[in-house]
Parts: C-alpha cells; sequence; structure tokens
C-alpha cells in the first residue's frame, strides 16, 4: 500500500513538474505596463514601419527616418518608449502567449489592410 502510494506521489509530482511554466517563473509585469490592445496597435504600426524600412520605401537617411517615424508612432500613442520596450520584453518573454499575441497583431495588420483606401 505504501508502494503505491509513493508510486502515486511520484506520478503527481512527474505531471506537476511538466507544467509549461509556474507562476513564480513568469516575470512581473513592467510598471509602465502598455494595455494589451494598445500594445498591438502600436506593434502593428511598427511592424508596417519596419516593412517600409526593409522594402528601402523610406525617403534620406533610412535609419534617421525610421526613428522619427517610430517616435511619431509612440507620441501619437502617449506613449514612451520606455514603456514600450519594458511591454515588449516582457511580452516576448511569455512563450506560452506570444503567439496568441502575435496573431492578434497579424489580425489587426489584416483589419488595417482591408480598411485601407490604397485597396
Amino acid at each position: 500500500m505504501m508502494a503505491r502510494i509513493l508510486f502515486l506521489f511520484a506520478i503527481l509530482s512527474l505531471f506537476s513538474a511538466c507544467d509549461l511554466r509556474s507562476e513564480r517563473d513568469v516575470p512581473p509585469r513592467p510598471e509602465q505596463m502598455i494595455g494589451r490592445h494598445d500594445f498591438v496597435s502600436i506593434h502593428a504600426q511598427l511592424q508596417l514601419l519596419e516593412a517600409a524600412h526593409r522594402q528601402h520605401m523610406l525617403k534620406g537617411d533610412r535609419e534617421r527616418s525610421r526613428a522619427l517615424h517610430k517616435d511619431r508612432v509612440l507620441r501619437e500613442a502617449g506613449i514612451s518608449d520606455s514603456a514600450f520596450t519594458a511591454t515588449f520584453n516582457w511580452w516576448y518573454s511569455q512563450p506560452e502567449v506570444l503567439p496568441e499575441l502575435l496573431q492578434e497583431v497579424q489580425t489587426h495588420l489584416d483589419s488595417l489592410a482591408r480598411n485601407s483606401p490604397w485597396n
């Protein structure tokens, strides 16, 4: 009987150890955490900016132009670069939920494309 109890305890311990990540491993949310909806919107806009940069669509000094556009996106959203970076780093440290978040970013990009006056 004692062997069965030890075996069950070992099995339960094994399954609890297989948990993706315990809550204590999740980093604390940054003080300046941006709300999920706002983060998705800003991240999508910055992805478009990055795509324009990679396609050489930015005029003049591309690095400077890219930085100016990023600053404009963040300023219009009322978000500091440090708050965006802290939120970005927090989300990207969450491998369990990151795919879902990135799907939201993709859905937002698809919506922007569907509603674009150029389509």
